[in-house]
């Protein structure tokens, strides 16, 4: 048995070794879930060239990112799923880091489809609560959520997810305004004490698209002092 024979056994050794985290994302349609795992393989170098190449003509012919590379195409894969613009089937990825495995399970947030996102989350380590911050209604006294986040809470809590991550999305487009961000965070606490969910909690402040806070730590929120998320699911 040659060297290389030697160094790819060891390898293949030692990832069967990792851990293996299933997770899968949550919130309501247009939150970013999608585009969150996107751009999460795609940061963290995971996509292959041919993947990369495809990506970049899809999102020039049926992007819903502007200019942008449309991340969410990645997991959006069904026909039906990119021309609505929505995720209907959840959608499983895999990939590994140097320090653990994944399986993310990307549910739909529509509520039609809500039944989808429950078969997702019935084996899931953690969840990933995307709340879209530019939809959150800010009229009243204290913020108010989407029913739709709220409604994938309680079943979060009814299926005993134990870890869960809100991500507070698309903070780029209110300039990353640290009050608005500590008002979301606390609504969503106030959310989870009314639910009875006892998972642990952590929140994030991210643009999925812009890539803030999802494999580094974004120059855009120094008052945000805790990890990104890819460090924070490893």
């Amino acid at each position: 048995m040659n060297d290389s024979t030697l160094d790819i056994k060891a390898f293949l050794d030692k990832d069967e070794q990792k851990d293996l985290l299933r997770l899968l994302t949550a919130g309501s349609v247009d939150d970013g879930k999608s585009t969150l795992i996107g751009r999460l393989l795609f940061d963290s170098k995971k996509l292959y060239e041919d993947q990369l190449d495809a990506l970049e003509r899809d999102s020039k012919r049926m992007g819903n990112a502007g200019d942008h590379i449309d991340y969410a195409l990645l997991l959006d894969g069904l026909k039906a799923e990119r021309e609505q613009g929505i995720t209907i089937d959840v959608a499983y990825r895999y990939f590994a880091t140097p320090k653990r495995k994944f399986i993310i399970a990307d549910t739909p947030g529509h509520e039609q489809y809500t039944r989808n996102m429950v078969t997702g989350a019935s084996t899931a380590d953690a969840a990933i609560v995307l709340i879209d911050a530019t939809r959150v209604d800010f009229s009243g006294s204290e913020p108010v959520l989407l029913p739709q986040t709220k409604r994938h809470s309680a079943i979060l809590k009814l299926l005993g997810c134990p870890n869960i991550i809100v991500a507070v999305n698309k903070l780029d487009l209110l300039d990353f305004d640290e009050t608005k961000y500590q008002a979301i965070t606390a609504a969503y606490r106030k959310l989870a004490e009314q639910i009875g969910l006892q998972a642990q909690i952590h929140f994030l402040p991210i643009s999925a698209l812009k890539g803030d806070n999802i494999v580094n730590a974004s120059s855009q929120t120094p008052w945000y002092q805790g990890l990104p998320l890819l460090p924070l699911l490893e």
